[in-house]
């Protein structure tokens, strides 16, 4: 595949500053829109197009291994994953037990992980982005705290309120939820 995306660049420096990108930061990207569509063969589809954008738009990176890049390929996949999601949105879902011999039993313990995930994820979409973007870097991407700082341009102790706070709201929205489902 990589040879694909090398076809799109003319220059070799760029090449060379694009196979490093691509090597660098493939697998991060692909949890990063595995987090917003949770499908890992979508997930796949949307690193492939930011990939092409990459590809296209290479000239203006300056640095393969920066913070600054790395803010900008994971920004690149999960729009891209958006993308494919907002596309996805009229198709008809299946039901999981109608593509495989499930257990009642197995399905309802499959149900609840796949309601808990989508409800975390769906919280976190929901929170302001100043919170949703240093959790997503320190539990996704598992950055310091200090690298969150550096990568966005804030003080550290900015950085640490801000995961506190969006550890705050994200508890009370769990709290919430499981309270709105029956469970204590």
């Amino acid at each position: 595949m990589l040879l694909f995306y090398t076809l799109l660049i003319e220059e070799d420096d760029d090449k060379i500053k694009f196979e490093k990108i691509y090597t660098l930061y493939r697998k991060k990207m692909w949890y990063a829109a595995n987090s917003v569509l949770s499908d890992p063969h979508l997930a796949e589809d949307a690193v492939h197009n930011a990939f092409i954008g990459i590809a296209k738009n290479i000239k203006r990176i300056e640095s393969a291994d920066s913070a600054k890049t790395l803010y900008y390929v994971i920004t690149a996949s999960k729009n891209a994953a958006i993308d494919i999601s907002r596309k996805n949105k009229g198709i008809i879902e299946t039901d999981v037990d109608e593509l495989y011999d499930v257990s009642d039993k197995e399905s309802s313990s499959f149900d609840k992980v796949f309601e808990t995930e989508d409800f975390i994820v769906k919280t976190l979409a929901a929170m302001p982005t100043i919170y949703k973007d240093v959790l997503y870097l320190l539990i996704v991407e598992q950055m310091s705290e200090k690298e969150i700082a550096e990568l966005l341009g804030r003080k550290p102790g900015t950085v640490h309120q801000q995961v506190r706070r969006g550890r705050m709201i994200l508890k009370e929205e769990l709290m919430k939820g499981a309270k709105v489902n029956g469970n204590k």
